[in-house]
C-alpha cells in the first residue's frame, strides 16, 4: 500500500520549527507494519501534506494542541476517497471525537494496532475502534477490535523505520522503557502506559542508538529509572559509555533517584555515558500541592521531611554531575495564589535550574479531569479550562508570562551556563579532556537555551 503517516502540528504551535527532536511515533508505526511504501509528513518541522499524492491509507498522529488541525486534515483527505486512522495521545484522550472524523480510531500503543489496521485497510474490513488496553472500552455500538494487554517491548516492538524522514534532525529519538506506576492526579502516562514498568531488550537499545551519528533524546518517562529498574539502566548506562563513538543525549526525568545510593549510580553512569541535560518535572514548589496531587512519590521525599530542601539537596547532586537541568512547573493549582509564580521563579534561580512555566491544565484522560469534571470545575471556552476558586486566567498567564521573559533574558542564560561550567567534565581522566568536555557541554548549554527560548517565550506569549 501507498501509505501516508502523518504528525499533525496547528499552524500556531510554539513548537513548530523549533522542536530539534525526531518524532518517533511515525518511524515505529512503520517499522510495525513493513513492506509498504511510507511518506512521512512532520508538521511540527514545517512540512504540509499533499492531498493530491497517491495515497490509499493515511494515518495522523495527535497531540492536544493538534486536534482541530488534524481533524481538518482528516476530513480532507475522506472527500478524496482516501481512508484515514487517527491516532496518538490525544485521540486515546478523546476517541469519540475522534471518530467523527475518521475511518479508524487508535487508542493505546500503536505497535500493536497497526498491523491490524493496516491489514484490515488492505481487506477493506476497517473497523471504527482498535483498541490496546486492559481497560474495557465502549464502542457506542460502533464495530470494535480490543486487544486488552499492552505490548511486550521484548516481543512485539519492531526497530523504528527512520528512512522516510526527509529532513536531518538535530537529535534521533529512542526509547528503553514504557509504564510509569506513579499516578500524578494531572498526567496521562499511566492511562497511555500503564502502570507496570516494561523494559525492551539492552540489546535491541545499544543496537539502535549505535546507529545514530549525533546526538539523541531517550524518551524514556524517567531516565533514571525506579527501584526495579536501576539494574537495568545501570547496565544500559555502562555498555552505552563503552561503544565505540560517545554520543551526547538527553532525556526527562524524576529525582527519586537521588533519594537511594543505587538510584545515584544510574546519574553516575548516566552522565559518564553522555547525558548532559534533564528535563525534570518539579512540578510545584508547594508541598501541599505536592502531596495531594501524589506528585511527592517523584521527589525522593520521605515522610516528615523537610520537602524543598530534600528536593534542593537531589537537584544538587544531580547537577554535580555535569547534568544541565530545566525544571517543568505547572502553576495554578488549587492551594497556589499569583505569588506562587515569583516562589517558583525564586526557587529555580536559586538552585540555576532553566525554569519552564506552564499553566495547569486538565488533560482528557487524567484523574484531574475525571475529578474536576464530577465537581463541575471545568470550562472548556476559557485558555485555562480550570475554574480556579482564588486566580484570575489573565493575571495568571501574564504573570507566568513576565517570569518566562526574566528567566530566558540573555542575562539569565549568560548566568546559568557559567554556573555549570566548572561542574562539566569532573570525572574525566585527564586534564585535555576535562578541558574539551568542559568547553563541548559549556556550549550545548548556551545552544539548548538559545533554541528553547523560541519555543517558550513564543509559548509565554501566546498566554497574554
Amino acid at each position: 500500500m501507498r501509505i501516508t503517516l502523518i504528525l499533525a502540528a496547528a499552524a500556531h504551535d510554539p513548537l513548530r520549527l523549533t522542536d530539534p527532536f525526531m518524532p518517533l511515533a511515525l518511524p515505529l508505526l512503520a517499522g510495525a507494519a513493513p513492506g509498504h511504501a511510507y511518506t512521512f509528513v512532520d508538521m511540527l518541522a514545517g512540512e504540509e501534506p499533499d492531498l493530491e499524492a497517491p495515497a490509499e491509507l493515511v494515518g495522523i498522529s495527535v497531540r492536544l494542541t493538534a486536534e482541530r488541525t488534524a481533524f481538518e486534515l482528516a476530513d480532507a483527505y475522506r472527500r478524496r476517497g482516501v481512508k484515514v486512522a487517527l491516532g496518538g495521545p490525544q485521540i486515546s484522550a478523546n476517541p469519540h471525537a475522534a471518530a467523527e472524523h475518521a475511518d479508524a480510531v487508535a487508542i493505546g500503543e500503536g505497535e500493536l494496532l497497526w498491523p491490524l489496521i493496516v491489514a484490515d485497510a488492505q481487506a477493506g474490513q476497517l473497523q471504527r475502534f482498535y483498541v490496546a488496553s486492559p481497560q474495557p472500552f465502549e464502542a457506542r455500538g460502533s464495530s470494535l477490535r480490543q486487544l486488552a494487554r499492552f505490548a511486550d517491548l521484548a516481543r512485539e516492538v519492531a526497530p523504528a523505520d527512520r528512512r522516510p524522514y526527509r529532513k536531518r534532525y538535530a537529535f534521533d529519538t529512542v526509547f528503553a522503557v514504557r509504564g510509569c506506576p506513579i499516578d500524578c492526579e494531572f498526567c496521562a502516562v499511566p492511562s497511555l502506559f500503564g502502570h507496570a514498568v516494561r523494559r525492551r531488550p539492552l540489546d535491541d537499545v545499544l543496537r539502535e542508538i549505535d546507529t545514530f551519528r549525533g546526538m539523541f533524546y531517550l524518551l524514556d518517562d524517567t531516565v533514571f529509572g525506579r527501584p526495579g529498574t536501576f539494574d537495568y539502566y545501570q547496565e544500559l548506562y555502562a555498555r552505552l559509555a563503552g561503544l565505540g563513538r560517545r554520543r551526547l543525549w538527553t532525556g526527562q526525568a524524576n529525582l527519586d533517584a537521588a533519594a537511594s545510593e543505587q538510584g545515584r549510580e544510574v546519574i553516575r553512569r548516566a552522565a559518564r555515558a553522555g547525558l548532559v541535560y534533564a528535563a525534570i518535572g518539579i512540578e510545584s514548589v508547594d508541598p501541599l500541592v505536592l502531596e495531594r496531587s501524589g506528585m511527592i512519590h517523584k521527589m525522593g521525599v520521605r515522610r516528615g521531611e523537610d520537602a524543598l530542601a530534600r528536593m534542593k539537596e537531589h537537584l544538587r547532586f544531580i547537577q554535580a554531575q555535569g547534568i544541565f537541568v530545566s525544571g517543568w512547573f505547572t502553576l495554578g493549582h488549587e492551594e497556589d495564589d499569583l505569588d506562587a509564580v515569583e516562589r517558583t521563579l525564586a526557587f529555580a534561580e536559586e538552585l540555576h535550574l532553566l525554569p519552564v512555566l506552564c499553566p495547569l491544565e486538565a488533560l482528557p484522560g487524567t484523574r484531574l479531569h475525571a475529578r474536576l469534571a464530577r465537581e463541575g470545575r471545568l470550562d472548556a471556552t476559557r485558555r485555562i479550562n480550570i475554574r480556579h476558586p482564588r486566580l484570575d486566567d489573565g493575571a495568571l498567564l501574564e504573570a507566568i508570562g513576565r517570569a518566562t521573559r526574566r528567566a530566558f533574558s540573555p542575562r539569565a542564560v549568560l548566568r546559568r551556563s557559567l554556573h555549570h561550567t566548572p561542574l562539566y567534565g569532573r570525572t574525566e581522566p585527564s586534564l585535555a579532556r576535562r578541558a574539551r568536555a568542559r568547553l563541548e557541554r559549556t556550549m550545548f548549554t548556551l545552544v539548548l537555551q538559545y533554541h528553547m527560548r523560541k519555543g517558550v517565550i513564543g509559548l509565554a506569549n501566546d498566554f497574554r
